[in-house]
Parts: structure tokens; sequence; C-alpha cells
């Protein structure tokens, strides 16, 4: 594939199109019996792809390749401009994670890889059974 064919079928790929990765997680959240969550609020920054607004908790559900994952080091095409588009939505996810948590909100990124086994939902559970019990003895 020559470098325009590869920019022109990477080009396509939108940011809307991670659907099937935000589909499973959604479909898991159901299944789990979690509720109180909604999807892309826009008066969050960054719009987490899912939000716990009694708990101030954003989700975030990041493509491993889009998002450059540390864990599977996925290969970034050679063209200067691909390399700037990937890097630059490192540094936006990381900067946004800071101000999040710099706000009081709790910021989870649940890894396209980690939808393989239920283990990030685990953590999601145990995260949302800790903040319950402490908003509860707040309250």
């Amino acid at each position: 594939m020559s470098q325009q064919q590869r920019s022109a079928q990477m080009a396509k790929v939108r940011s809307t199109g991670n659907k099937s990765t935000e589909e499973r997680v959604e479909t898991a959240l159901i299944q789990a019996g979690l509720q109180g969550w909604e999807k892309h609020p826009k008066n969050i920054l960054g719009k987490p792809d899912f939000f716990f607004p009694c708990y101030k908790l954003a989700v975030f559900v990041n493509g491993c390749f889009w998002h450059c994952c540390p864990i599977c080091r996925r290969p970034i095409p050679r063209s200067e401009y691909w390399r700037n588009k990937i890097d630059g939505n490192r540094r936006r996810d990381n900067s946004i994670h800071r101000k999040l948590r710099q706000e009081g909100y709790h910021v989870i990124r649940v890894w396209e890889h980690e939808l393989k086994n239920d283990l990030w939902l685990n953590v999601l559970t145990l995260l949302l059974n800790v903040l319950t019990k402490i908003y509860h003895h707040l309250n």
C-alpha cells in the first residue's frame, strides 16, 4: 500500500469509529448491573465515553493504536503526519486526565486489549463500591 493509499484509508477512521469497543463496554456495564452512568457528557472535559456523575468518575475507552497503548506498542506509520497525530492524541489524553484529577474527578482508562477479559470490569466495580461507601459515609 502506498503512502497516499494508507493516508486515505486512515483518514476514513473517525473518533466515533471506535464504537465496537464502546459497545462492548456498554454491554458489560449493563450485564454487570452497573447503573447511573451516561455516555459522552458534553459538559465534562474530554467527553468521557462513560461518566458516573454521582461519583465524578470518568471512564475513557481507548483504542490501543490511536491512543498509543504502552503495553501493545503497535507500530506507528512512518509518516510524520501520523506520528504527530498519534502523539498528539497521547498528549491530549494525559492532559485531560491530569486536569480532571485536579478538578476532583476520578478517571479510569480502559484499553482496547483489556476487553479480552473482565479484569477492567472487576476494577471498575471495586472502585464504584469503594466510592459508594465513601460518599454514603460523607452524607
